[in-house]
């Protein structure tokens, strides 16, 4: 979700599952949403699906493609079925343990192998050589990249910047270019809007679908179209 203002975060929602964490849910709460705002989120929201829903990963997708968010924060691989990819279709996923980006798929670069995410494991030597020879590809938008990269922050050999991607552009009065698939945020909605949606959520019969419509108004009409049989 990207306004076009190079001082506007990108935005992420934290996933947290009941039937995964356990006991320890609360922690993992905390966690996510820290490791969110390091790595220069605006933290929208927290889900916590109902213990009984059936897929209660893609109860986290629908509310995160309704807000229209960059990214989808875990604690762990297994917080989304140890299938990140699932994810990537339409976000970045961060992960806490360990401290992992994996990069959302862009279309145009989709069916590249020469941008896919390695199909073997890294070494430092391996990750470096991709870091070279994919010097000038945004890292958003390039899985190998951003695979590349995670390992060596992971290795130490990479300190990664305290600063988001837009606030250094914006330090430097450079104009930021979003990424084809961000969209602006609605000038039509308000905080109160938003603090509506976020605490209809939290009612486990609640429809997410139609909560997350309510932050576009042209949803709001096609949903309400398709419920009186409206064309």
């Amino acid at each position: 979700m990207d306004s076009g203002d190079p001082n506007h975060k990108p935005t992420a929602i934290c996933l947290v599952r009941a039937d995964v964490s356990g006991l320890e849910s609360p922690r993992h709460a905390t966690e996510v949403r820290r490791h969110a705002l390091r790595l220069g989120y605006a933290h929208l929201y927290t889900v916590r699906p109902p213990a009984d829903h059936s897929d209660p990963i893609g109860y986290a997708l629908d509310i995160a493609a309704g807000l229209a968010v960059d990214a989808l924060v875990v604690y762990d691989l297994e917080t989304v079925g140890n299938t990140p990819s699932r994810v990537c279709e339409l976000f970045d996923l961060q992960t806490v343990c360990p401290p992992t980006t994996w990069a959302a798929v862009v279309p145009d670069r989709a069916d590249n192998t020469e941008h896919a995410h390695p199909g073997y494991p890294l070494t430092i030597t391996a990750a470096q050589r991709i870091m070279q020879q994919h010097l000038m590809c945004p890292a958003h938008a390039c899985p190998r990249k951003a695979s590349a990269y995670s390992f060596l922050v992971q290795a130490g050999k990479i300190v990664p910047p305290v600063d988001t991607p837009r606030e250094r552009a914006a330090a430097r009065q450079l104009p930021f270019k979003p990424r084809d698939r961000d969209i602006p945020l609605p000038v039509s909605v308000d905080i109160e809007t938003l603090l509506d949606v976020l605490n209809g959520l939290t009612n486990p019969q609640a429809d997410a679908r139609v909560l997350a419509a309510q932050l576009n108004p042209s949803s709001v009409h096609q949903t309400t179209d398709s419920t009186t049989g409206k064309q």
